[in-house]
């Protein structure tokens, strides 16, 4: 890796840390009696957001520190799954009630700073070659991952995180249909990755 993709993913991983640390502390004033730390954690990874970014921020802070990068696949997998967290949150989730102090730097770090940052670091810096139209099949593991896990975690304790689970009100039907329209949303744009990372790859962008 050269210096300037170092010191970009040295700066994603820095964005991730702040926005898990803020959410973090901002999550022990919303719930003062979960226990600390473990109780907290286990709050805040109810959420696909939670999931994705803090394996992103594990992924460029292991970049930045061992200066090499991951798999192809690996880092065009991660851009994708970002994108999804951004997209889905501005179209779909973003409330009108403003949000304040530490809620407000988290939010904006992880649905809208880590978005934008991460498929710039691709797009300038992550090798491309190799990638195929598999490859958009195979990341479906991590969303459908955790589409089982907050289903579960749901019938477990009774709390969704996102309305499109809410198996309560949606019921099975509803609810499956959420899920497929989602995982075909991300094969879909896992193929636009993959198409557009063949394109760079044949410019010679970052082989």
């Amino acid at each position: 890796m050269k210096r300037a993709s170092i010191l970009f993913a040295a700066l994603i991983a820095l964005v991730e840390l702040a926005a898990f640390g803020a959410s973090f502390v901002n999550n022990m004033a919303e719930h003062p009696h979960a226990a600390v730390p473990l109780g907290i954690l286990w709050l805040m990874f109810r959420y696909f957001t939670i999931w994705t970014n803090t394996l992103v921020g594990l992924a460029f802070g292991w970049m930045a520190w061992r200066k090499r990068a991951l798999a192809k696949p690996f880092l065009a997998a991660l851009v994708l799954w970002i994108l999804i967290v951004g997209v889905v949150y501005h179209l779909l989730l973003a409330g009108d009630a403003p949000l304040h102090g530490l809620d407000y730097v988290s939010n904006l770090l992880y649905h809208t700073v880590a978005p934008i940052l991460v498929p710039v670091w691709w797009l300038a810096f992550a090798p491309k070659g190799g990638l195929t139209s598999h490859h958009a099949v195979i990341w479906l593991a991590w969303p459908l991952v955790y589409l089982v896990y907050a289903v579960i975690r749901g019938l477990e304790t009774g709390f969704y995180p996102y309305f499109f689970l809410n198996l309560d009100r949606l019921g099975w039907g509803g609810l499956g249909l959420w899920c497929v329209k989602f995982l075909v949303a991300f094969w879909i744009g896992g193929l636009v990755i993959v198409t557009l990372g063949r394109g760079l790859n044949r410019l010679g962008i970052s082989r």
